[in-house]
Protein backbone atom coordinates (compact mmCIF):
# COMPACT_ATOMS: atom_id res chain seq x y z
CA UNK A 1 0.00 0.00 0.00
CA UNK A 2 1.44 3.40 -1.01
CA UNK A 3 1.38 6.24 1.52
CA UNK A 4 2.15 9.89 0.84
CA UNK A 5 3.54 12.41 3.33
CA UNK A 6 1.61 15.45 4.36
CA UNK A 7 3.14 18.43 2.61
CA UNK A 8 5.29 20.33 5.09
CA UNK A 9 7.84 23.02 4.53
CA UNK A 10 11.39 21.86 5.20
CA UNK A 11 13.31 23.65 7.89
CA UNK A 12 16.30 25.27 6.16
CA UNK A 13 17.43 27.19 9.22
CA UNK A 14 20.39 25.22 10.46
CA UNK A 15 24.01 26.33 10.29
CA UNK A 16 26.40 24.79 7.75
CA UNK A 17 28.73 24.32 10.72
CA UNK A 18 26.91 21.03 11.36
CA UNK A 19 29.20 19.47 8.74
CA UNK A 20 32.24 20.93 10.53
CA UNK A 21 31.88 17.99 12.91
CA UNK A 22 33.08 15.73 10.08
CA UNK A 23 36.77 15.32 9.33
CA UNK A 24 38.36 17.75 6.89
CA UNK A 25 38.78 14.93 4.36
CA UNK A 26 35.10 14.05 4.51
CA UNK A 27 34.06 17.71 4.17
CA UNK A 28 36.33 18.15 1.17
CA UNK A 29 34.84 15.03 -0.44
CA UNK A 30 31.26 16.17 0.18
CA UNK A 31 31.94 19.67 -1.18
CA UNK A 32 33.42 18.13 -4.31
CA UNK A 33 30.40 15.87 -4.73
CA UNK A 34 28.09 18.87 -4.26
CA UNK A 35 29.87 20.71 -7.10
CA UNK A 36 29.61 17.57 -9.25
CA UNK A 37 25.85 17.47 -8.54
CA UNK A 38 25.59 21.13 -9.57
CA UNK A 39 27.21 20.36 -12.91
CA UNK A 40 24.75 17.52 -13.47
CA UNK A 41 21.79 19.66 -12.45
CA UNK A 42 20.69 17.37 -9.59
CA UNK A 43 20.15 17.95 -5.87
CA UNK A 44 22.45 15.94 -3.57
CA UNK A 45 21.92 15.22 0.13
CA UNK A 46 23.61 13.52 3.03
CA UNK A 47 20.87 11.41 4.64
CA UNK A 48 20.07 8.89 7.33
CA UNK A 49 21.79 7.99 10.58
CA UNK A 50 24.85 10.19 10.02
CA UNK A 51 22.65 13.33 10.12
CA UNK A 52 21.10 12.16 13.37
CA UNK A 53 24.51 11.41 14.86
CA UNK A 54 25.96 14.75 13.81
CA UNK A 55 23.15 16.42 15.74
CA UNK A 56 23.85 14.15 18.72
CA UNK A 57 27.64 14.73 18.51
CA UNK A 58 28.22 11.02 17.97
CA UNK A 59 30.71 9.44 15.57
CA UNK A 60 29.28 7.77 12.47
CA UNK A 61 31.38 6.97 9.40
CA UNK A 62 28.48 5.56 7.36
CA UNK A 63 27.91 8.24 4.73
CA UNK A 64 24.68 7.75 2.77
CA UNK A 65 23.92 10.03 -0.16
CA UNK A 66 20.57 10.65 -1.84
CA UNK A 67 20.24 12.12 -5.32
CA UNK A 68 17.03 13.76 -6.56
CA UNK A 69 17.52 12.20 -9.95
CA UNK A 70 19.46 9.19 -11.24
CA UNK A 71 21.52 8.03 -8.28
CA UNK A 72 23.17 5.16 -10.13
CA UNK A 73 24.29 7.46 -12.96
CA UNK A 74 25.71 9.85 -10.33
CA UNK A 75 27.53 6.94 -8.64
CA UNK A 76 29.09 5.90 -11.96
CA UNK A 77 30.35 9.43 -12.53
CA UNK A 78 31.86 9.27 -9.04
CA UNK A 79 33.62 6.05 -10.01
CA UNK A 80 35.18 7.69 -13.04
CA UNK A 81 36.25 10.76 -11.13
CA UNK A 82 37.67 8.92 -8.11
CA UNK A 83 38.89 5.85 -10.00
CA UNK A 84 36.94 3.35 -8.00
CA UNK A 85 34.19 0.78 -8.59
CA UNK A 86 30.58 0.46 -7.52
CA UNK A 87 28.30 -2.44 -6.65
CA UNK A 88 24.93 -1.60 -8.17
CA UNK A 89 21.53 -2.74 -6.89
CA UNK A 90 19.23 -1.76 -9.75
CA UNK A 91 16.09 -3.03 -7.99
CA UNK A 92 16.55 -0.47 -5.20
CA UNK A 93 18.18 2.28 -7.33
CA UNK A 94 21.24 2.12 -5.08
CA UNK A 95 25.00 1.79 -5.55
CA UNK A 96 27.76 1.13 -3.02
CA UNK A 97 31.25 2.55 -3.52
CA UNK A 98 34.54 2.09 -1.74
CA UNK A 99 36.64 5.22 -2.14
CA UNK A 100 40.44 5.03 -2.54
CA UNK A 101 40.73 6.15 1.11
CA UNK A 102 38.77 3.06 2.18
CA UNK A 103 35.60 5.04 2.97
CA UNK A 104 32.35 3.31 2.00
CA UNK A 105 29.56 5.35 0.45
CA UNK A 106 25.99 4.37 -0.41
CA UNK A 107 24.43 6.44 -3.21
CA UNK A 108 20.70 6.14 -3.94
CA UNK A 109 18.02 7.85 -5.94
CA UNK A 110 15.38 9.52 -3.79
CA UNK A 111 12.41 7.19 -3.95
CA UNK A 112 9.08 6.16 -2.53
CA UNK A 113 8.33 2.59 -1.50
CA UNK A 114 5.22 0.42 -1.62
CA UNK A 115 4.65 -2.95 0.04
CA UNK A 116 2.50 -5.73 -1.40
CA UNK A 117 2.05 -7.22 2.07
CA UNK A 118 3.54 -7.00 5.56
CA UNK A 119 7.27 -7.79 5.71
CA UNK A 120 7.61 -7.84 1.91
CA UNK A 121 10.61 -6.21 0.30
CA UNK A 122 9.46 -2.89 -1.16
CA UNK A 123 8.82 -1.91 -4.74
CA UNK A 124 10.50 1.44 -5.41
CA UNK A 125 9.96 4.32 -7.82
CA UNK A 126 11.53 7.78 -8.17
CA UNK A 127 10.22 10.47 -5.85
CA UNK A 128 11.08 13.78 -4.19
CA UNK A 129 13.36 14.15 -1.18
CA UNK A 130 10.36 14.68 1.09
CA UNK A 131 8.76 11.42 -0.06
CA UNK A 132 12.12 9.67 0.35
CA UNK A 133 12.41 10.86 3.94
CA UNK A 134 8.80 9.91 4.64
CA UNK A 135 9.47 6.24 3.77
CA UNK A 136 12.10 5.97 6.54
CA UNK A 137 11.70 4.29 9.89
CA UNK A 138 11.68 7.15 12.45
CA UNK A 139 11.64 10.93 12.37
CA UNK A 140 15.14 11.09 13.89
CA UNK A 141 16.39 9.23 10.81
CA UNK A 142 14.31 11.28 8.34
CA UNK A 143 16.55 14.32 7.99
CA UNK A 144 18.96 15.38 5.24
CA UNK A 145 21.76 17.88 4.71
CA UNK A 146 21.99 19.64 1.34
CA UNK A 147 25.38 19.33 -0.35
CA UNK A 148 24.94 21.54 -3.43
CA UNK A 149 27.26 24.55 -3.34
CA UNK A 150 24.77 27.38 -2.79
CA UNK A 151 23.01 25.65 0.12
CA UNK A 152 25.86 23.46 1.39
CA UNK A 153 25.17 22.30 4.93
CA UNK A 154 21.46 23.26 5.05
CA UNK A 155 19.41 20.90 7.19
CA UNK A 156 16.18 19.55 5.68
CA UNK A 157 13.85 18.43 8.48
CA UNK A 158 10.28 18.18 7.16
CA UNK A 159 9.09 15.79 9.89
CA UNK A 160 10.52 17.52 12.99
CA UNK A 161 13.29 15.07 13.69
CA UNK A 162 15.28 17.75 15.53
CA UNK A 163 12.35 18.29 17.87
CA UNK A 164 12.15 14.56 18.59
CA UNK A 165 15.90 14.39 19.16
CA UNK A 166 15.60 17.23 21.66
CA UNK A 167 12.67 15.48 23.36
CA UNK A 168 14.62 12.17 23.32
CA UNK A 169 11.85 10.19 21.70
CA UNK A 170 11.43 7.60 18.95
CA UNK A 171 8.50 8.35 16.64
CA UNK A 172 7.36 6.66 13.43
CA UNK A 173 6.22 8.69 10.43
CA UNK A 174 2.93 6.95 9.64
CA UNK A 175 0.63 4.36 11.19
CA UNK A 176 1.48 1.57 8.75
CA UNK A 177 5.21 1.74 9.44
CA UNK A 178 5.57 -1.44 11.51
CA UNK A 179 3.29 -3.39 9.19
CA UNK A 180 5.28 -2.32 6.13
CA UNK A 181 8.57 -3.32 7.75
CA UNK A 182 8.40 -5.32 11.01
CA UNK A 183 12.18 -5.01 11.47
CA UNK A 184 11.35 -1.49 12.68
CA UNK A 185 9.95 -3.06 15.85
CA UNK A 186 13.45 -4.22 16.76
CA UNK A 187 15.04 -0.98 15.57
CA UNK A 188 12.77 1.12 17.79
CA UNK A 189 13.81 -0.90 20.83
CA UNK A 190 17.49 -0.78 19.82
CA UNK A 191 17.60 2.98 19.25
CA UNK A 192 15.66 3.69 22.43
CA UNK A 193 18.21 1.76 24.49
CA UNK A 194 21.25 3.06 22.58
CA UNK A 195 20.34 6.73 22.98
CA UNK A 196 18.42 6.53 26.26
CA UNK A 197 15.26 7.69 24.46
CA UNK A 198 11.63 6.81 25.09
CA UNK A 199 9.27 5.45 22.47
CA UNK A 200 6.52 8.03 21.83
CA UNK A 201 3.14 6.86 23.14
CA UNK A 202 1.33 6.37 19.82
CA UNK A 203 4.41 4.69 18.34
CA UNK A 204 4.60 2.42 21.40
CA UNK A 205 0.95 1.44 21.03
CA UNK A 206 1.35 0.62 17.34
CA UNK A 207 4.56 -1.28 18.08
CA UNK A 208 2.81 -3.43 20.68
CA UNK A 209 -0.06 -4.09 18.29
CA UNK A 210 2.36 -5.13 15.54
CA UNK A 211 4.27 -7.36 17.98
CA UNK A 212 1.04 -9.20 18.81
CA UNK A 213 0.47 -10.13 15.14
CA UNK A 214 2.38 -12.56 12.94
CA UNK A 215 4.16 -9.78 10.99
CA UNK A 216 7.58 -10.70 12.41
CA UNK A 217 7.01 -14.37 11.55
CA UNK A 218 6.91 -13.34 7.88
CA UNK A 219 10.47 -11.99 7.97
CA UNK A 220 13.08 -14.14 6.26
CA UNK A 221 15.77 -15.77 8.40
CA UNK A 222 18.53 -13.37 7.26
CA UNK A 223 16.42 -10.26 7.91
CA UNK A 224 15.41 -11.43 11.39
CA UNK A 225 18.98 -12.54 12.14
CA UNK A 226 20.34 -9.16 11.11
CA UNK A 227 18.03 -7.30 13.50
CA UNK A 228 18.66 -9.71 16.39
CA UNK A 229 22.43 -9.51 15.89
CA UNK A 230 22.36 -5.70 15.67
CA UNK A 231 20.41 -5.57 18.91
CA UNK A 232 22.75 -8.06 20.60
CA UNK A 233 25.74 -6.07 19.35
CA UNK A 234 24.75 -2.98 21.33
CA UNK A 235 26.86 -1.98 24.33
CA UNK A 236 24.30 -3.14 26.91
CA UNK A 237 21.64 -5.35 25.31
CA UNK A 238 20.11 -6.75 28.50
CA UNK A 239 17.32 -4.15 28.78
CA UNK A 240 16.48 -4.62 25.11
CA UNK A 241 16.15 -8.35 25.76
CA UNK A 242 13.77 -7.56 28.59
CA UNK A 243 11.67 -5.50 26.17
CA UNK A 244 11.62 -8.35 23.63
CA UNK A 245 10.51 -10.71 26.40
CA UNK A 246 7.84 -8.30 27.67
CA UNK A 247 6.42 -7.92 24.16
CA UNK A 248 6.66 -11.69 23.59
CA UNK A 249 8.88 -11.12 20.57
CA UNK A 250 11.26 -13.94 21.52
CA UNK A 251 8.57 -16.37 20.41
CA UNK A 252 9.62 -15.59 16.83
CA UNK A 253 12.95 -17.29 17.58
CA UNK A 254 11.28 -20.19 19.40
CA UNK A 255 7.88 -20.50 21.13
CA UNK A 256 9.47 -21.56 24.44
CA UNK A 257 12.23 -18.93 24.60
CA UNK A 258 12.12 -16.56 27.57
CA UNK A 259 14.48 -14.03 29.12
CA UNK A 260 14.25 -15.34 32.67
CA UNK A 261 16.39 -14.76 35.74
CA UNK A 262 18.86 -17.56 35.00
CA UNK A 263 19.45 -16.30 31.45
CA UNK A 264 19.75 -12.72 32.70
CA UNK A 265 22.44 -13.74 35.20
CA UNK A 266 24.52 -15.35 32.44
CA UNK A 267 23.99 -12.36 30.12
CA UNK A 268 24.96 -9.91 32.87
CA UNK A 269 28.10 -11.91 33.71
CA UNK A 270 29.37 -11.65 30.12
CA UNK A 271 30.87 -8.19 30.68
CA UNK A 272 33.19 -9.43 33.41
CA UNK A 273 33.97 -12.61 31.43
CA UNK A 274 34.81 -10.54 28.34
CA UNK A 275 37.08 -8.23 30.35
CA UNK A 276 38.84 -11.30 31.78
CA UNK A 277 39.18 -12.86 28.30
CA UNK A 278 40.66 -9.66 26.85
CA UNK A 279 43.10 -9.45 29.75
CA UNK A 280 44.23 -13.02 29.10
CA UNK A 281 44.34 -12.96 25.29
CA UNK A 282 44.64 -9.30 24.30
CA UNK A 283 41.70 -9.61 21.90
CA UNK A 284 37.92 -9.70 21.77
CA UNK A 285 36.00 -12.69 20.43
CA UNK A 286 35.23 -12.18 16.75
CA UNK A 287 31.46 -12.44 17.10
CA UNK A 288 30.00 -10.64 20.13
CA UNK A 289 26.37 -10.92 18.91
CA UNK A 290 26.82 -14.69 18.56
CA UNK A 291 28.23 -14.87 22.09
CA UNK A 292 25.19 -13.03 23.43
CA UNK A 293 22.82 -15.23 21.43
CA UNK A 294 24.52 -18.20 23.10
CA UNK A 295 23.91 -16.58 26.49
CA UNK A 296 20.26 -16.01 25.55
CA UNK A 297 19.95 -19.73 24.80
CA UNK A 298 22.04 -20.85 27.79
CA UNK A 299 19.03 -22.42 29.55
CA UNK A 300 17.57 -24.01 26.41
CA UNK A 301 17.87 -27.62 25.31
CA UNK A 302 19.62 -28.88 22.16
CA UNK A 303 16.38 -29.13 20.15
CA UNK A 304 15.52 -25.47 20.84
CA UNK A 305 19.06 -24.38 19.96
CA UNK A 306 18.93 -26.29 16.67
CA UNK A 307 15.53 -24.77 15.86
CA UNK A 308 16.81 -21.22 16.49
CA UNK A 309 19.87 -21.86 14.30
CA UNK A 310 17.51 -23.05 11.58
CA UNK A 311 15.09 -20.11 11.95
CA UNK A 312 17.92 -17.58 11.69
CA UNK A 313 19.60 -19.52 8.89
CA UNK A 314 22.96 -19.45 10.66
CA UNK A 315 26.10 -20.57 8.85
CA UNK A 316 27.58 -23.98 9.65
CA UNK A 317 30.29 -22.39 11.80
CA UNK A 318 27.73 -20.29 13.68
CA UNK A 319 25.51 -23.32 14.27
CA UNK A 320 28.48 -25.23 15.73
CA UNK A 321 29.29 -22.30 18.05
CA UNK A 322 25.65 -22.04 19.09
CA UNK A 323 25.60 -25.74 19.96
CA UNK A 324 27.83 -24.88 22.94
CA UNK A 325 25.13 -22.62 24.41
CA UNK A 326 23.75 -25.04 26.99
CA UNK A 327 24.55 -28.74 26.97
CA UNK A 328 28.15 -28.64 25.79
CA UNK A 329 29.19 -25.82 28.11
CA UNK A 330 27.45 -27.61 30.99
CA UNK A 331 29.54 -30.72 30.27
CA UNK A 332 32.70 -28.62 30.12
CA UNK A 333 31.92 -27.06 33.49
CA UNK A 334 31.42 -30.50 35.02
CA UNK A 335 34.69 -31.75 33.55
CA UNK A 336 36.70 -28.69 34.58
CA UNK A 337 35.35 -28.84 38.13
CA UNK A 338 36.55 -32.41 38.72
CA UNK A 339 38.81 -32.80 41.72
CA UNK A 340 41.47 -34.64 39.70
CA UNK A 341 42.13 -33.90 36.05
CA UNK A 342 45.43 -33.68 34.16
CA UNK A 343 46.31 -30.38 32.45
CA UNK A 344 46.50 -32.30 29.16
CA UNK A 345 42.89 -33.43 29.64
CA UNK A 346 41.86 -29.80 30.13
CA UNK A 347 43.79 -28.92 26.97
CA UNK A 348 42.04 -31.67 25.00
CA UNK A 349 38.64 -30.40 26.15
CA UNK A 350 39.26 -26.71 25.51
CA UNK A 351 41.42 -26.71 22.34
CA UNK A 352 38.49 -27.16 19.89
CA UNK A 353 36.18 -24.73 21.71
CA UNK A 354 35.33 -21.52 19.76
CA UNK A 355 36.34 -18.26 21.45
CA UNK A 356 32.69 -17.30 22.01
CA UNK A 357 31.95 -20.61 23.74
CA UNK A 358 35.07 -20.21 25.89
CA UNK A 359 33.84 -16.81 27.13
CA UNK A 360 30.41 -18.32 27.78
CA UNK A 361 32.01 -21.05 29.92
CA UNK A 362 33.81 -18.34 31.89
CA UNK A 363 30.55 -16.39 32.29
CA UNK A 364 28.72 -19.48 33.52
CA UNK A 365 31.56 -20.20 35.94
CA UNK A 366 31.06 -16.72 37.39
CA UNK A 367 27.39 -17.47 37.96
CA UNK A 368 28.30 -20.51 40.06
CA UNK A 369 28.19 -19.99 43.79
CA UNK A 370 31.57 -19.55 45.45
CA UNK A 371 32.86 -23.07 45.96
CA UNK A 372 35.95 -25.22 45.56
CA UNK A 373 34.53 -26.55 42.27
CA UNK A 374 34.06 -23.01 40.90
CA UNK A 375 37.60 -22.11 41.96
CA UNK A 376 38.97 -25.17 40.15
CA UNK A 377 37.16 -24.18 36.94
CA UNK A 378 38.55 -20.64 37.03
CA UNK A 379 42.07 -21.83 37.89
CA UNK A 380 42.07 -24.31 35.00
CA UNK A 381 40.71 -21.79 32.50
CA UNK A 382 43.43 -19.34 33.55
CA UNK A 383 46.21 -21.91 33.21
CA UNK A 384 44.99 -22.99 29.78
CA UNK A 385 44.88 -19.43 28.45
CA UNK A 386 48.08 -18.21 30.06
CA UNK A 387 50.27 -21.25 29.47
CA UNK A 388 49.08 -24.48 27.96
CA UNK A 389 47.49 -23.22 24.75
CA UNK A 390 50.80 -21.52 23.86
CA UNK A 391 52.99 -24.60 24.37
CA UNK A 392 54.67 -26.08 21.30
CA UNK A 393 56.90 -29.11 20.87
CA UNK A 394 60.14 -29.10 18.88
CA UNK A 395 59.72 -32.58 17.39
CA UNK A 396 57.87 -32.61 14.05
CA UNK A 397 56.92 -35.05 11.30
CA UNK A 398 60.36 -34.82 9.71
CA UNK A 399 61.96 -35.93 12.99
CA UNK A 400 59.58 -38.90 13.23
CA UNK A 401 60.45 -39.93 9.68
CA UNK A 402 64.15 -39.64 10.53
CA UNK A 403 63.49 -41.99 13.46
CA UNK A 404 62.10 -44.55 10.99
CA UNK A 405 58.32 -43.99 11.26
CA UNK A 406 56.47 -44.12 7.95
CA UNK A 407 54.03 -41.23 7.28
CA UNK A 408 50.47 -42.06 8.36
CA UNK A 409 47.96 -41.69 11.18
CA UNK A 410 50.64 -42.57 13.77
CA UNK A 411 52.35 -39.22 13.10
CA UNK A 412 49.46 -37.22 14.61
CA UNK A 413 48.95 -39.69 17.46
CA UNK A 414 52.59 -39.48 18.54
CA UNK A 415 52.82 -35.69 18.12
CA UNK A 416 49.64 -35.24 20.18
CA UNK A 417 51.01 -37.50 22.92
CA UNK A 418 54.29 -35.56 22.94
CA UNK A 419 52.41 -32.27 23.37
CA UNK A 420 50.35 -33.74 26.20
CA UNK A 421 53.52 -34.95 27.89
CA UNK A 422 54.94 -31.43 27.60
CA UNK A 423 51.76 -29.91 29.06
CA UNK A 424 51.77 -32.37 31.97
CA UNK A 425 55.46 -31.68 32.67
CA UNK A 426 56.62 -35.21 31.80
CA UNK A 427 59.15 -33.77 29.36
CA UNK A 428 60.78 -30.39 29.86
CA UNK A 429 63.32 -30.01 27.06
CA UNK A 430 63.88 -30.71 23.37
CA UNK A 431 66.22 -33.56 24.28
CA UNK A 432 63.60 -35.19 26.51
CA UNK A 433 60.99 -34.75 23.75
CA UNK A 434 63.22 -36.52 21.23
CA UNK A 435 63.97 -39.32 23.69
CA UNK A 436 60.26 -39.89 24.33
CA UNK A 437 59.54 -39.69 20.57
CA UNK A 438 62.16 -42.40 19.92
CA UNK A 439 60.50 -44.66 22.50
CA UNK A 440 57.05 -44.06 20.99
CA UNK A 441 58.32 -44.80 17.46
CA UNK A 442 59.92 -47.99 18.71
CA UNK A 443 56.67 -49.05 20.43
CA UNK A 444 54.70 -48.27 17.28
CA UNK A 445 57.05 -50.45 15.24
CA UNK A 446 56.69 -53.34 17.68
CA UNK A 447 52.90 -53.12 17.50
CA UNK A 448 52.96 -53.32 13.71
CA UNK A 449 55.22 -56.39 13.83
CA UNK A 450 53.28 -58.29 16.52
CA UNK A 451 51.14 -61.21 15.21
CA UNK A 452 47.34 -60.96 15.39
Amino acid sequence: MRRHPARRQPNPAYPASLLMKLSRGHRTLLRGLGRMADKQGVALYLVGGVVRDLLLNRNNLDLDLAVEGDGIAFARRMCRRYRTAATVFDKFATARLRMPSGLKLDVASTRRESYVHAAALPAVEPASLQEDLYRRDFTINAMAIKLNALTFGRLEDPFEGVRDLSAKRIRILHEGSFQDDPTRIFRAIRFAERFGFTIESKTGRLLAEAASTDFVARLSGPRLRNEIFLLLGEHRPSRSMEQLDRLKLLRFLHPTLRYGKAVRRVMDSLSAALAWWEGQTGKRPADIPMLRLMALLSQSGPSVIRAVAQRLQLSSAQAVALSYAEDRTARLLVELSRERILPSEVYRSLAPVPDEAFVLVAAKARVLRRSKAADRVKRRLNRYLRRDRHLRITVDGHDLATLGLKPGPQFKIILDRLLEARIDGKVRSAAEERKLASRMVLEAGKRRQSPL
